[in-house]
């Protein structure tokens, strides 16, 4: 069993890190390079989290499943199918990398990924590495990077069909099938489907009482490896997935009262082609990627093809990557990035077409990477330059070093630089009282780090202590006109300390985080929005005889929904409970309580949590 991070001394009171009872101390990870290491050659914290976790948890979605891990924050807006955001050491979500099979996520509308929309039957691990990896990946990844993996090792042969039903008239389904074609060929296919008749996500008293916001979703994934010969290796898939949500914007204050129960439909393709040579000491990957998401937002009862705000959103990817062994103690890695995103021409905000530059902007990202480990002594240095044609050119570096002064414990630490890129609705947004702003420049980040890390006794443990300093950061504020768009306007300053730590009590695997946080606007000196300056988790999961499950907690401290520290979030304890029942080799039962106590919470002001919610499923594997 893999034991993973936190100090001997934690108090019995804190909670999770994310890794399962399922790794060992060697569990490879591709996110933090690029490339296929060891965990433990790595000097940035990294959690890893496999398909048997997600599995024992019950999770109902990915939103469900990374806000497990320290560091995270999550902000709803309802359940299931609702719009969310992820917070990494208390940065935005645009200042968060999300990528799936290694290719970016995040919008070019909106700067950040919505983890509720992706399908969490086509996952098959999530690996996330924390602190400024912008050296590597490029704009984005300032408090971290989150790969969300659906290729399967190769040699797996797993075949599962579940169906279930919960509450708000919950129904789901999906299929999976991995299978190894004769000796060279990895196949996987998967689809699945669900229906929520949800809640009423945004209750305005007297306006729109008795409404519910539901969610139905399908998708499907195909994927496909090939291994030529000993050197040369192929790949390419295909996924997609479709979400329909009702949401609401009911309002009623000073201004009026306004009854308008919504629907958003997006449908989200992405197609991958590449190739994979590996010789000796020496390996590279050539890969293309194409994208492309259409979104609609229309008032209930409006058809789509009404709608007055549509986003068509295409990408394009292409990356070339290379590894080299130089010796038993230097590495020495590098590549190129391509990236093209676009909205095609019939895309409009509230019937407003978004201006040409919008057509077509092109980036191209050049790195290398040295990195230096013998025996008690690791070092890496890596530098990323990004021709942009809207902003410019930008450069980001980092540098680290570890120093294993025991066998057990090692002492480390880094130092990177980050930038996060204007998104189209910051530059571009064709609102007229609320425009975008064609001269924004990049947010610029500065993250410092030291670490400790070992295994005491039964206990392997870390703790980290970082500070990341954020300038030109993107906020609303009116310019000589009097016109409110985004500026270059904001500071930020924050310090935190993670405690993590994980061990064995029987067949009990327990996972445990404590973080805490100072995230102050340095402009204002108040509080950063939606950031806790308290949170921590706890998961203990097992196998035991023909039963499997798992507990967990999750504690977020008191937040503030605005700038100005006004309004107060209360925090919240949230606890769920999954168990799981095998009667054959074949079948499984599935039961899962989800906010066990029903708590009453809110993430962002208006906007309930779900509340307590019962689940059953059953499971056939081959």
């Amino acid at each position: 069993m893999k034991n993973t991070l936190l100090v001997a001394g934690l108090l019995p009171v804190a909670a999770m890190a994310a890794s399962s009872s399922d790794t060992s101390p060697q569990q490879i990870v591709v996110t933090a390079t690029r490339f296929a290491e060891p965990e433990a050659s790595i000097l940035a914290p990294v959690n890893i989290v496999t398909r048997q976790e997600i599995d024992r948890l019950q999770a109902k979605s990915v939103t469900d499943v990374v806000r497990t891990l320290p560091g995270v924050e999550t902000i709803s807006y309802g359940g299931k199918g609702q719009s969310s955001s992820t917070a990494v050491r208390g940065g935005t979500s645009s200042q968060t990398l999300v990528l799936i099979d290694g290719v970016r996520f995040n919008s070019v509308t909106s700067g950040g990924a919505d983890l509720n929309a992706l399908p969490l039957n086509q996952v098959e691990r999530i690996e996330y590495v924390r602190g400024a990896r912008a050296s590597i990946y490029g704009a984005d990844a300032i408090g971290g990077v989150i790969n969300i993996i659906t290729r399967p090792d190769a040699g797996t042969n797993a075949h599962k069909f579940s169906a279930g039903v919960g509450s708000r008239d919950e129904r789901e389904a999906s299929w999976s099938s991995s299978v190894q074609v004769s000796d060279v060929g990895q196949l996987k296919a998967a689809a699945g489907y669900q229906d929520e008749e949800g809640y009423n996500v945004h209750p305005v008293a007297g306006i729109n009482d008795g409404d519910t916001h539901g969610y139905t979703g399908y998708n499907a994934l195909l994927d496909y490896q090939h291994q030529l010969n000993e050197q040369w290796g192929l790949f390419a898939g295909g996924r997609w997935f479709r979400n329909k949500a009702q949401y609401d914007n009911s309002y009623d204050n000073a201004w009026g009262s306004q009854h308008q129960r919504s629907e958003t439909w997006s449908d989200n393709q992405s197609y991958q082609l590449g190739g994979r040579y590996h010789q000796n000491n020496y390996q590279s990957e050539l890969q293309g990627n194409f994208g492309r998401e259409n979104i609609y937002n229309y008032p209930d009862g409006q058809s789509r093809s009404e709608s007055q705000n549509q986003t068509f959103i295409r990408q394009y990817n292409v990356s070339w990557l290379h590894d080299l062994n130089l010796n038993d103690a230097w590495r020495l890695g590098a590549g190129v990035d391509w990236r093209r995103e676009k909205l095609d021409d019939d895309s409009i905000s509230d019937g407003n077409a978004y201006p040409e530059a919008t057509h077509g902007r092109d980036n191209t990202g050049v790195y290398s990477l040295l990195q230096y480990q013998l025996q008690a002594w690791q070092a890496e240095l890596s530098g990323r330059s990004d021709d942009n044609e809207e902003y410019g050119r930008h450069n980001t570096w980092q540098t680290g070093a570890g120093w294993r002064f025991l066998n057990d414990y090692r002492l480390s630490v880094r130092y990177g630089t980050g930038f996060r890129a204007p998104s189209f609705n910051d530059l571009y947004y064709p609102d007229p009282y609320m425009p975008g702003n064609p001269d924004l420049q990049p947010e610029e980040s500065r993250n410092r780090e030291v670490m400790l890390d070992g295994i005491t006794g039964l206990l392997t443990w870390r703790v980290t202590g970082y500070r990341n300093d954020i300038d030109q950061m993107i906020q609303w504020a009116p310019n000589s006109s009097g016109l409110w768009r985004p500026e270059n306007v904001g500071q930020a300053r924050i310090d935190g300390l993670e405690l993590e730590g994980e061990f064995d009590t029987g067949w009990l695997a327990h996972r445990l985080s404590v973080e805490f946080k100072d995230p102050e606007d340095r402009a204002s000196g108040k509080q950063l929005q939606r950031i806790a300056r308290r949170s921590a988790k706890w998961v203990a999961q097992g196998d035991w005889m023909q039963y499997s499950g798992s507990l967990s907690w999750i504690y977020q401290g008191e937040r503030y929904d605005d700038a100005s520290n006004s309004v107060t979030l209360g925090g919240y304890s949230l606890w769920d409970l999954a168990l799981a029942y095998k009667p054959g080799a074949d079948w499984k039962l599935n039961g899962k309580i989800a906010n066990l106590l029903d708590k009453e919470y809110e993430t962002a002001q208006g906007y309930p949590a779900a509340g307590r919610g019962f689940y059953v499923s059953v499971d056939y594997s081959l």
